[in-house]
């Protein structure tokens, strides 16, 4: 009987440990996977903007850290590399997850240096939740420059999000 007993607390202490894992899946109460904590972000690809912006066209890259609180607010703190020249940025924005594990990221003003500052501008990103929320897929999606849409973005932009654990 003790042996059973014990072999019962034990079994319940290691799913509990197993539930509370980080690599446990991250999903929310009602089951739907979520975005929430730290994430190391890379992007890759090729800006390709119109005169006068196109000082910065060429190969493209941007890695940092961006975390999520879980309810729909994100801050990132990156460096990027603009066909050689160097940014260093922060910037935070906004997303929603959905049911199907598919996400979009808005960016309010985001710091590039081919837009002059002061000019409004708004990036939204597409992306995909994947191995249980401990990485993430996305690829821009739409550019608005002076509160006018670009129907051509002009850039292929991809990057992916993996899942920072803190012992």
């Amino acid at each position: 009987m003790t042996r059973r007993v014990v072999s019962s607390l034990i079994t319940t202490c290691l799913l509990a440990v197993a539930i509370m894992s980080p690599f446990a899946p991250q999903a929310n109460a009602q089951g739907q996977f979520a975005l929430s904590g730290s994430y190391a972000v890379q992007f890759t690809g090729t800006v390709f903007l119109p005169p006068p912006f196109d000082k910065y066209n060429g190969a493209f890259s941007r890695n940092g850290r961006v975390v999520f609180d879980g309810i729909g607010n994100f801050y990132s703190t990156v460096v990027a590399n603009y066909n050689g020249s160097i940014s260093r940025d922060v910037f935070s924005g906004t997303y929603v997850v959905s049911g199907d594990g598919t996400f979009t990221l808005t960016i309010q003003n985001l710091p590039i240096p081919a837009l002059p500052a002061g000019v409004p501008n708004t990036f939204s990103f597409d992306g995909v939740i994947a191995n249980n929320g401990t990485q993430a897929k996305l690829t821009l999606s739409g550019v608005s420059v002076g509160g006018q849409k670009q129907e051509n973005i002009g850039s292929v932009l991809v990057g992916e999000l993996i899942r920072q654990y803190h012992p």
